[in-house]
């Protein structure tokens, strides 16, 4: 399994970095591994909500049914997934004070036979760009 932790600090404060990171229609405004979503992201969340995405890893597709495994506004939420062939994903997103502004971290777990042996090296180190990216422009979402 590939897990990844990534953080910003924002000017925004967590009420604000919430409504932004936690609306998941915007999603692909900031989440480079995500492609689309297959049918209406519900107005409401709350944990159980069940979505699916076409998510793209170093140019690999891959539809994710999601659900909502924990929602507590406004300072987190945890989406699990699985997949075609076996892929597991694990999306947790949270947000503390930080001074005048927020602290938004990122955790991503990835499984499944796509992370192992010698294609599993070069998901990994896409998926680590992937989630620097995402958190880097989530961060310039909140500026």
């Amino acid at each position: 399994m590939a897990r990844l932790s990534e953080s910003a600090r924002v000017p925004a404060p967590p009420e604000t970095a919430w409504r932004t990171a936690a609306d998941l229609s915007r999603l692909g405004e900031w989440m480079t591994m995500h492609e689309a979503w297959r049918g209406e992201v519900p107005s409401e969340l709350t944990t159980g909500t069940e979505l699916t995405s076409v998510v793209a890893v170093k140019g690999m597709r891959n539809r994710i049914t999601w659900h909502i495994t924990s929602y507590d506004p406004p300072h987190g939420l945890t989406l699990k997934g699985d997949g075609v062939g076996g892929t597991s994903v694990s999306l947790a997103l949270s947000i503390t004070p930080d001074g005048g502004g927020s602290r938004v971290g990122f955790d991503v777990e990835f499984g499944g036979k796509l992370v192992f042996g010698p294609v599993g090296m070069t998901v990994k180190r896409a998926l680590k760009g992937d989630v620097n990216a995402s958190v880097a422009n989530l961060a310039a979402l909140l500026r």
